[in-house]
């Protein structure tokens, strides 16, 4: 495997806690190259950073100066300065547990040409290319891997792996991410992924469920202050507008697909085991449908005839089954 860099930002309000988060970094069971630390360089100088922070320099890790790229400032100056290395970025208040990086890795060897996350949502589109609002994109809960070529958007502060060459040269188009996603860093990246077609595969759960949120780090969170509402799919919208190859994207039938592992459905349907009765294997197996028929509607069939089998007559299962049926036809 080429370089490998972890990249991470920070600001004034959290300079005195984010030495936590470097020291996670730098305790991994997987060592990587360079852990960087980009800093403001209108706000902070070097002089001005504490000792605990400071104590922390060394061959792996170092902190850097450079423009108020301001949320982007975790990854598009570390591929300014490297632009052939992988890169995977942190957000600066949680605490990495110490397998994670290695996680990341292991998964990147198995799929080298995707972004590898241990966090995302699916941004599901209709046949016109139109989302929801972004509070609707369902977080993926997953026990095993999820990958889609299109559909998942990597949450950025679980972590993310950047492969080499994943994201499009226009990633560091400062003007351009300034303008349409101002402190939409999540949404600018995953444009400029989809922009390489580039596929995104998320960890199962289990990867990241030990994330520890440092203490009073959330009062100044960009999802309190900046990213209310709408505004993320506003962005999305805006950035389309620049690149209209994304818009042909978001309204192609493939679009929704995801693929879960074949471990997962083995889980899925195991579970009649575990039922009390028939009523609730049934309302089990169509509520899990029902739940998926918008990403994978082949699964989304297989649960429902699962559910008929405890609820033979059941009239919304056979309606689902006779939709779903007919929608894997004509797709």
């Amino acid at each position: 495997m080429s370089n490998l860099i972890v990249s991470l930002t920070s600001y004034g309000e959290r300079i005195n806690s984010v030495h936590h988060v470097v020291e996670s970094l730098k305790n991994q069971t997987c060592r990587v190259d360079k852990i960087i630390l980009w800093l403001d360089e209108t706000e902070l100088s070097h002089t001005q950073l504490p000792k605990e922070l400071l104590n922390l320099e060394d061959e792996l890790f170092e902190v850097q100066f450079c423009p108020n790229y301001k949320s982007y400032k975790k990854l598009v100056p570390t591929l300014l300065a490297y632009p052939n290395t992988n890169v995977i970025t942190f957000d600066d208040d949680i605490v990495i547990p110490l397998g994670t990086i290695e996680a990341l890795v292991e998964a990147h060897i198995r799929h080298p040409g995707t972004i590898i996350a241990t966090r995302g949502r699916l941004m599901s589109a209709n046949s016109e290319g139109e989302f929801d609002s972004y509070d609707t994109w369902s977080l993926i809960n997953n026990s095993s891997e999820v990958f889609a070529n299109y559909c998942i958007l990597p949450v950025g502060y679980g972590g993310v792996f950047y492969p080499s060459g994943s994201l499009s040269s226009e990633v560091c188009n400062v003007a351009e991410f300034t303008a349409r996603a101002d402190n939409a860093d999540d949404i600018w990246f995953k444009c400029m992924s989809l922009l390489n077609h580039t596929p995104t595969l998320i960890l199962p759960r289990d990867v990241s469920k030990n994330y520890k949120v440092i203490e009073d780090s959330q009062e100044t969170a960009l999802y309190l202050t900046v990213n209310t509402q709408d505004r993320n799919r506003d962005c999305l919208y805006a950035v389309a507008e620049c690149y209209p190859a994304l818009r042909e994207l978001f309204s192609i039938p493939t679009f929704n697909q995801v693929s879960i592992s074949s471990e997962l459905l083995k889980e899925l349907l195991a579970k009649p085991d575990l039922f009390e009765n028939k009523e609730s294997g049934a309302s089990f197996f169509r509520d899990s449908a029902i739940k998926v028929e918008k990403v994978n509607m082949h699964l989304a069939l297989q649960l429902m005839k699962l559910a008929r089998k405890y609820r033979p007559r059941g009239p919304l299962i056979i309606k689902k089954i006779k939709e779903y049926q007919a929608k894997i036809k004509n797709s």
